[in-house]
């Protein structure tokens, strides 16, 4: 009886801390405002995914990248080094994510065994952060897609997030940030990236993918001006 007590005692706490394993039924779709998200949910559902813990990514941060495509774009902001990675490394995902072409949908942290909606802050980007968005990329065409942050390199300044598994598309993200003699800093923002599909990779991929990380950069360069003018 003492043991069952404890053991009772044992699993409450558990769960209070957090410790609980967090379902892909768990997320509240009334806090996710795009249709496409939750069908993409619902897929990986289908596709035997149970826990949070069950999403992986199609890439580590120390995989082999030997057969993927390199797509590459250059970004500048007129700062210092520090002062833009700071900035990137600790803006809300919910607002870096969220502009013209991309929606945030959820973000689920594997670290801290929670899941965050639109309305909710975190404080900075770590690995192990699941991230559900919307993207638009034509008028009437809407599509899901998810990653997860692998690398956080403060030393090196490099950020990876890298496509879930069951994404259409396998690969990472890779953003290396370099300071410009002038002062300034200098983003380059890799993909590395295949399907099982040539047309998408050599046409369709590169001219969509530019779009979505040309929205992402200039809405993190004008917040960061707005938040320097006040």
């Amino acid at each position: 009886m003492i043991k069952y007590f404890l053991f009772v005692v044992l699993m409450s706490l558990l769960t209070l801390n957090g410790w609980g394993q967090f379902y892909l039924t768990d997320v509240q779709m009334d806090k996710v405002s795009e249709v496409s998200v939750g069908e993409y949910l619902h897929r990986q559902i289908d596709n035997n995914k149970q826990t949070f813990s069950d999403v992986k990514p199609s890439l580590n941060s120390t995989s082999s990248i030997e057969g993927f495509r390199l797509h590459e774009g250059e970004y500048v902001l007129k700062d210092s080094l520090d002062n833009v990675w700071n900035y990137y490394v600790h803006t809300n995902p919910g607002d870096a994510w969220n502009a013209g072409k991309l929606n945030f949908g959820f973000l689920f942290s594997k670290e801290e065994n929670e899941l965050v909606y639109a309305d909710d802050k975190v404080e900075k980007i770590e690995p192990g952060q699941l991230v559900y968005l919307n993207l638009h990329l034509l008028k009437l065409k809407n599509i899901a897609t998810a990653f997860e942050i692998i690398k956080v390199d403060d030393r090196n300044k490099v950020i990876e997030f890298s496509y879930i598994d069951d994404n259409i598309t396998s690969g990472k993200q890779q953003l290396t940030f370099t300071q410009t003699p002038k002062g300034y800093t200098k983003i380059v923002h890799r993909s590395y990236f295949k399907s099982e599909s040539v047309l998408r990779d050599h046409f369709l991929y590169p001219y969509f993918h530019t779009r979505m990380t040309n929205t992402y950069h200039r809405n993190m360069k004008r917040m960061y001006k707005d938040n320097q003018l006040n």
